[in-house]
């Protein structure tokens, strides 16, 4: 069976951005002003992909590229050379702001106006993978076919607001009979019985047990017949955090698993599993 590995293409700086909160007041002043995020990406994320793409092509995969808007206007060659080698260009906002309203959708979309007109991308995925119905069907107005900004088994994959909901893999004993948006990354999965098993932060804490860890849960559902969407990160697999932004203290220990690295599990599932663009998934499934 197929699954889909999707890369969030964002720079670290990126992530500071939804990481406000345990930045210090110097931080935050850095990250909110879109040339210092360039200056604090030094490259690192034009590297660090180009390692990540020559490592995907090793082993003949396609895969799912949800790109940050500002990510194309400082590499757009990147993006260009990642669409010619048959992989898929998705959108991940343009600032990687948390999106709260269909407003702020509206404004993130209209600022990535060149990279839509360019790539006329048909899939969407929120900054921390939320998003609420109201913006679901602000994508559909802008022409994307899916969105993949919430969490659950593949099998809850439905129709909403007018764009198919493709959640980021979790397993358990969901039901799968109604899939209520938003269902970001929460403490209310677990609750339920699900490991998240395809979020970035997931696989980083289970990499650190063991790199085949994550492959478990991706056969577990593909025995039930089920593909496995998988999320990482580029400043997940490769070294290059800029972590003095960050403060320490106890309530940062709940993100301490996104500064594990996933190197060898990302390899490991490289070598295990046949992946393809969540676009195609879709279409091979008649879902489209």
């Amino acid at each position: 069976m197929r699954n889909c590995l999707t890369i969030d293409l964002e720079s670290i700086s990126h992530r500071y951005l939804t990481e406000r909160r345990y930045l210090s007041e110097a931080g935050r002043r850095v990250v909110d002003v879109e040339k210092n995020r360039r200056a604090l990406d030094s490259d690192f994320l034009l590297s660090s992909t180009r390692k990540m793409l020559q490592a995907i092509r090793r082993h003949g995969h396609a895969v799912t590229f949800f790109v940050v808007g500002e990510v194309y206007e400082w590499y757009p060659a990147l993006v260009q050379e990642i669409k010619e080698m048959g992989h898929e260009v998705a959108h991940h906002s343009h600032t990687h702001f948390p999106i709260d309203t269909r407003v702020s959708l509206r404004k993130e979309l209209q600022k990535s106006g060149k990279f839509l007109l360019t790539f006329r991308p048909k899939g969407f995925r929120a900054p921390r993978a939320s998003v609420s119905r109201e913006c679901a069907a602000e994508l559909a107005n802008h022409g994307f076919v899916y969105d993949s900004s919430s969490y659950g088994p593949f099998r809850d994959s439905r129709l909403v607001s007018g764009v198919i909901e493709v959640p980021i893999s979790t397993y358990g004993p969901r039901s799968g009979s109604h899939l209520t948006l938003p269902r970001p990354l929460s403490f209310a999965l677990l609750r339920n019985c699900e490991i998240p098993f395809g979020s970035g932060y997931f696989i980083a804490l289970l990499s650190s047990i063991s790199p085949s860890l994550v492959s478990y849960f991706i056969k577990k559902s593909n025995k039930k017949g089920f593909p496995a969407i998988l999320s990482l990160h580029p400043w997940q697999l490769y070294e290059g955090h800029i972590s003095s932004l960050l403060k320490w203290g106890p309530s940062r220990l709940g993100i301490l698993p996104y500064d594990f690295s996933c190197h060898r599990a990302f390899e490991h599932l490289l070598r295990s599993h046949n992946f393809c663009t969540v676009f195609e998934l879709l279409e091979t499934m008649n879902i489209l």
